[in-house]
């Protein structure tokens, strides 16, 4: 006997299961990061997965909050008055809005689901989630400087660097 333990699977998220933003921005679904993120083999219960898209949001407001002042000042009511263009017939600034909560909700996910294994095999495997969730961090920050460039002169750069 190895003493091992099954856990239960999370109840389903409702269908319209969802993080209210605030109102500028719109609302994340849960189930448009579960579906997209792969994370904890299907584990990750509606409350955590909420918890990391609040994170996420507050993060997003963080990096967009002068973005947003400008176009608020320019006479934006909404994220989707910031643009009429669109990709598979949603408006690109809510889909660069979804994607960049989405990566930084997975970033949170990933540097919580670590393996508790004292092995080679799960040290190795902390390691790769480690870099999972910079790998999230950076799609999350490349489409933020989309969405900033969203009614700027010039694109934004996706590189920051900062000398120390």
């Amino acid at each position: 006997m190895t003493g091992l333990i099954a856990f239960p699977a999370p109840e389903a998220d409702s269908p319209d299961a969802q993080v209210v933003a605030d109102g500028w921005f719109p609302p994340v679904k849960l189930a448009a990061v579960r579906d997209v993120i792969r994370i904890g083999d299907g584990t990750v219960p509606e409350p955590r997965l909420t918890a990391a898209i609040e994170g996420g949001m507050l993060h997003a407001f963080r990096e967009l909050s002068q973005w947003r002042s400008a176009r608020v000042a320019e006479g934006a009511a909404s994220l989707a008055a910031v643009t009429t263009t669109t990709i598979n017939d949603r408006n690109i600034a809510e889909v660069l809005w979804e994607r960049v909560v989405r990566y930084f909700a997975g970033a949170e996910l990933y540097d919580q689901y670590r393996d508790i294994s004292a092995t080679d095999d799960g040290l190795d495997r902390a390691a790769e989630k480690d870099t999972s969730a910079d790998d999230q961090r950076a799609l999350a920050l490349g489409a933020v400087a989309d969405l900033r460039s969203i009614g700027a002169d010039k694109p934004v750069p996706r590189n920051r660097v900062e000398l120390i």
